[in-house]
């Protein structure tokens, strides 16, 4: 096979060569980098094969202990320059840390032209950090090949807004400066880590960390048993799926493969052309050049080979110094300095063209000088440890900082993105967190958390997976220090968010995160059942007993009779004399019927009207009315305090009355925040007591100071150890359904039972229902916010989107939709309120009273009417046949009743007065 260069320019070399060059070349070497020495080796004896005119005196330094390199390189350098053969050239090839620092500042102090395939960005090399503008003409540093395509990380991260990624890479990689570089100002947290080859405890290690870490996206840099070893331990963590991503850096072009049961990866691989892979077989058939990775070989090769042409061709054209000489390293010592002004390696390397064998070096600054190629990424899909498929989806230009994606499959590549797949654990409580079914009947949750969860996600970009914790508790502390509910499975890690009305509680927060709050503070408070008020239209004639209603009839009857007896046989009644008070104008006779009527307008504000003229009537009048006007006010004052009385039957309307009376049961769900801070308060109340207790009978007190604690009352009330006592008597309800019916199963509101818990709970009960009320003020206020796993990253970027949403004032509007605006709440019958009046329900009766009356008074009417028209005109006679005289007004001035009057009283009878038709009147 022949080689790529053409022989023409090779025989036309030899030909017009006069002379040939020499170059002393300087060989620094990395322990075990044998590609280096290999492709060193193989470019030298190209350099000689092809007949270039170039002779190649080699010294080699290899760095076995890093201390030893300094003495080595200018024990090197010495023996040169005593032998006449100065270094003109320094083949660098070590790749980080100390040696490299060591080689290169060796270089630099003795003004050694120097070439250099190590490893970091701009200013990683600390002593080629501040070179000036003539040192960096022959100080050059170009990238070996994978420091460049490892920024292929760099851009799929960004690319892809990658958010958290787990970089592991074995020895084949150097990653010393990449560690903060690689992803520095990309928001994205990340775990580097070096993976010794061959070590599968330390790669099940890893992964398991990554796992732990909530990483999702995977990046593996290493050889071909690397690659197959991590892979197989990411699917026994079960780190494929959905969920997770990914990414292969290899070196080789040989496919990936592992023992994995449905994995896929996307492959990185250098892609060389055809012609590429001829030259590379060629230089290993012709010149030795086998060593692997062939990437890193041909990339060695080509530096040598462009370098030492490079000073061929600057000696040969005359800007090569003529009087070029190296000081040692004691001249160095000794205050002596070298001046390489116009010495430009970098131009003359740059003039070479047409002699690339795997890429061309872009030379520029160093730090960025790298080798371009291309990469070929391959979506390698592997199915019971076989491969399925190896699709190509795209390549990659390596370049300096990052390259560029070409010829990409952005659907495909897209498809592979890892999901973020949160998992979510949550327990039903309305409004914040309701389960129901859907058409297919399915478990969905909806509610406030719900819907607030939706818009962190719009804004976070994440998938969630949600299920209820098993034992339905948020989480409380038992005496072993050991958690249940919602909070265990975060301990667990079993869970990454907990999402419910989570109250914030400093035990919970030594276990776990907890994001700001997303909902205002929530206190305890008292759930009791509604009073129930019993309509009653006549509930003023219930003020006197049914005995005393019939004693004020029977007087009333009795006091009616007796006024209309005295009328009728007094002799000084006004029937009785009827020429005595003829001139006056009120006069009445007081027969049964019109003594019912005195008595019963004398009850009246209206009053009675003419009292009896007879002594004995009208003492029998004063009587009643003096019976009238006590009635009347005893009836209005325990009207007035009966109603009222009514109204105020509300016997608990705060915790210390719950406290205090005996009639209504009460306690919180057992396992619950709520009796802990019962059940702790009662501890402190016990701790406090003991305390004082143990000071007070302290034998070493002075008497004074025994005085100062003899108090009547403990300085520590025993409240809540008596509430906690009541409510271990009373049963603490086992879920917050048993609790509420237990509420509704009270016969009254002074009597049965009262739930105490959140009163988020408890006011979506009231507002749910008519039959429950809450009783109270809120205490021992905390806010609900979202849980995390202790240290996750959830944590501030949660907290970031809660603000904004805060911002927007979506927490209010999710507010104001779930309780305002619920579906499920129900508007009752509006209570009566002690600051209004009485109500319709305990007056109405009086209107009924009315009606009543009125609809008598139309009966009676229409009786009057039947009497007149139907029967007394057939028992009276005209005035014709009437033998009575026919009386006639004489004078019109005469009122019609004193007229009636005295014509009755002088005939007995009723009179007749026929009016302008002729009829009677």
């Amino acid at each position: 096979m022949t080689y790529w260069l053409p022989l023409v320019a090779g025989l036309t070399l030899i030909l017009s060569s006069v002379h040939s060059s020499t170059v002393n070349l300087l060989f620094v070497n990395e322990k075990d980098n044998d590609v280096a020495v290999n492709a060193v080796d193989a470019a030298i004896k190209y350099i000689g094969d092809q007949n270039m005119g170039i002779e190649v005196n080699k010294a080699m330094v290899e760095n076995t202990e890093e201390p030893d390199l300094a003495t080595d390189m200018c024990s090197t350098v010495k023996t040169g320059i005593d032998a006449g053969q100065p270094p003109h050239l320094v083949i660098d090839t070590t790749l980080s840390g100390t040696s490299s620092e060591i080689a290169k500042s060796v270089s630099k102090v003795l003004a050694i032209p120097t070439v250099s395939g190590s490893s970091g960005d701009p200013g990683d090399i600390r002593v080629w950090r501040d070179l000036s503008m003539e040192e960096q003409k022959y100080l050059i540093q170009v990238l070996p090949p994978m420091d460049s395509a490892i920024q292929v990380i760099r851009k799929i991260v960004m690319d892809q807004n990658i958010t958290s990624a787990g970089i592991i890479f074995d020895d084949s990689f150097v990653m010393d400066y990449k560690y903060k570089s690689l992803l520095q100002n990309v928001p994205c947290r990340h775990i580097i880590s070096h993976l010794p080859s061959g070590n599968t405890s330390a790669a099940l290690a890893q992964t398991s960390r990554f796992k732990q870490a909530d990483l999702v996206n995977f990046f593996v840099l290493g050889d071909r048993d690397t690659v197959k070893m991590v892979l197989e331990a990411g699917n026994k963590h079960k780190l494929y799926g959905r969920k997770y991503a990914w990414f292969v850096i290899s070196k080789g072009t040989e496919p990936v493969s592992c023992a994995c049961t449905n994995a896929t990866v996307i492959h990185i691989a250098p892609d060389p052309s055809d012609a590429t892979q001829q030259k590379i077989e060629a230089l290993k058939t012709n010149q030795g050049l086998t060593a692997t990775p062939r990437i890193d070989a041909a990339f060695y090769f080509d530096l040598t080979v462009k370098a030492v042409k490079a000073i061929s061709n600057m000696m040969d054209d005359g800007q090569f110094p003529a009087d070029y000489s190296v000081l040692t390293c004691e001249a160095y010592q000794a205050g002596q300095r070298t001046n390489r002004t116009g010495l430009d390696l970098m131009s003359a390397m740059k003039a070479l063209s047409g002699m690339d064998t795997y890429g061309g070096l872009a030379l520029s600054s160093n730090g960025l000088s790298h080798m371009e190629f291309t990469m070929r990424l391959y979506r390698t899909q592997i199915l019971s440890s076989r491969v399925n498929s190896r699709d190509p989806v795209g390549l990659y230009q390596v370049g300096s900082p990052v390259g560029e994606f070409t010829e990409l499959d952005q659907e495909a590549f897209n498809r592979f993105k890892a999901v973020t797949v949160y998992r979510i654990v949550t327990l039903e409580q309305p409004p914040f967190i309701i389960k129901k079914m859907d058409e297919n009947g399915n478990i969905v949750f909806d509610g406030y958390c719900i819907e607030l969860l939706h818009d962190i996600q719009k804004i976070l970009n994440f998938e969630y997976d949600i299920y209820e914790v098993k034992d339905g508790t948020y989480g409380v502390m038992n005496e072993d220090n050991e958690w249940n509910g919602m909070i265990r499975e975060l301990v667990d890690k079993k869970a990454d968010i907990a999402l419910s009305a989570l109250s914030v509680m400093a035990e919970r927060e030594n276990v776990v995160d907890f994001t700001i709050p997303y909902y205002d503070l929530v206190g305890i408070t008292i759930l009791m059942k509604k009073p129930k008020v019993v309509p009653a239209l006549f509930k003023f004639l219930t003020v006197l007993e049914t005995d005393v209603w019939g004693c004020i009839l029977g007087a009333y009857f009795v006091t009616s009779i007796l006024l209309s007896l005295f009328d009728r046989f007094s002799p000084y009644s006004y029937q009785n004399n009827r020429e005595k008070y003829q001139e006056d104008d009120e006069k009445r006779e007081f027969s049964i019927k019109e003594s019912l009527w005195f008595c019963m307008t004398s009850l009246t504000p209206q009053g009675g009207g003419e009292a009896p003229k007879n002594m004995s009537g009208r003492l029998v009048a004063a009587t009643w009315w003096l019976f009238g006007f006590i009635i009347i006010a005893s009836y209005t004052a325990n009207l007035a305090a009966f109603l009222t009385v009514s109204r105020l039957d509300s016997p608990i309307e705060s915790l210390e009355g719950l406290a205090k009376q005996y009639k209504v049961q009460y306690a919180p769900m057992n396992g619950t925040s709520t009796m802990n801070y019962f059940k702790r308060m009662a501890y402190i109340e016990q701790k406090f007591y003991e305390i004082w207790k143990d000071m007070s009978l302290n034998d070493s007190m002075t008497e004074v100071e025994r005085a100062k604690l003899a108090v009547w009352d403990y300085p520590v009330s025993d409240r809540y150890t008596k509430m906690w006592g009541a409510m271990q008597e009373a049963g603490l309800p086992t879920s917050f359904d048993e609790a509420v019916e237990r509420v509704l199963a009270s016969p009254s509101s002074s009597e049965g039972f009262a739930y105490l818990g959140d009163a988020t709970d408890i006011g979506y009960q009231v507002m749910t229902s008519c039959d429950l009320q809450m009783v109270g003020d809120e205490f021992s206020r905390k806010p609900y916010a979202i849980a995390v796993q202790r240290g996750s990253h959830l944590k501030e970027i949660f907290n970031e989107a809660i603000l904004k949403l805060l911002n927007q004032r979506k927490l209010e509007v999710l507010k104001e939709k779930w309780w305002n605006q619920n579906p499920a709440r129900k508007y009752c019958e509006r209570e009566d309120d002690q600051s209004e009046g009485i109500s319709i329900q305990n007056i109405g009766g009086v209107f009924i009273v009315i009606f009543v009356g009125i609809a008598l008074a139309c009966i009676t009417l229409l009786g009057e009417y039947w009497y007149y028209k139907y029967w007394k005109p057939s028992r009276t006679t005209s005035p014709t046949q009437n033998p009575k005289i026919l009386a006639v007004r004489p004078d019109p001035a005469v009122s019609k009743t004193n007229f009636n009057t005295e014509y009755k009283s002088r005939t007995g009878d009723e009179p007749y007065e026929l009016n302008a038709s002729g009829n009677p009147w």
